[in-house]
């Protein structure tokens, strides 16, 4: 059920990015872009699974290197493109915030991932994860933003602190499988088998996406 979950997640986080692109002036050659590059991308992702090159425990650590890295590489330079600058400006400032809800489902496969033995406890939000707040706070703040209570300065501070709990929680997956007893104990480095590749290389790069596009919203209106 928790594997499903992820599958369903990352075709639901899919199908959202492509809602998010009808707000572009040319909607359907932008959407036809993103579908050869994400389409491009989770084959990669998912080839890099069964190659067996990113179960090496030797450093530097391979899921970072070869999946996370350059998600957020991608993630820049779509976002810094300027065909997409009318995808930013046309969507609803209250979206990316909202839609980082979806971060409370992720925390709770994260849990049941642990509860099922593949992930260790330090990567849920029993342990050093606090991602789940970043979700939780999403809600309430995208109310504030489509009520006109929340100012700009305000989102700006969420959707930083948004990437700094990533990062926490990218060090506590990178720690907790690299640098641990976590695998040697038995456990193999379920992060990047085939669904739980999901997180790092599709899910991880969503909400990067979502805070970059809320920080450019925000940035360019100047209120």
């Amino acid at each position: 059920m928790v594997q499903f979950g992820f599958y369903a997640l990352t075709a639901i986080m899919l199908a959202v990015v492509f809602y998010m692109l009808k707000n572009a002036v040319r909607p359907a050659a932008i959407r036809k872009n993103a579908a050869i590059i994400l389409t491009l991308w989770v084959g990669y992702v998912v080839l890099m699974s069964f190659t067996g090159i990113l179960d090496s425990l030797s450093m530097p650590p391979k899921a970072p290197v070869f999946i996370i890295i350059p998600a957020f590489i991608i993630v820049f330079i779509t976002t810094s493109r300027k065909a997409f600058k009318s995808v930013i400006d046309g969507t609803p400032k209250h979206f990316p915030v909202f839609i980082q809800s979806f971060r409370i489902i992720v925390e709770l496969l994260i849990y049941g991932a642990f509860v099922d033995g593949f992930f260790p406890q330090r990567v849920t939000f029993e342990g050093l994860n606090y991602d789940i707040l970043m979700g939780i706070i999403a809600l309430p703040m995208g109310f504030l933003i489509v009520k006109g209570i929340a100012k700009r300065q305000a989102i700006l501070v969420y959707n930083i602190l948004g990437l700094a709990v990533l990062s926490l929680t990218g060090y506590a997956f990178i720690s907790s499988f690299y640098f641990s007893d976590f695998v040697n104990a038995g456990g193999e480095i379920a992060l990047v088998k085939v669904p739980f590749i999901l997180l790092p290389g599709v899910l991880l790069p969503f909400a990067i996406f979502y805070h970059i596009v809320s920080i450019k919203q925000n940035l360019s209106s100047g209120k």
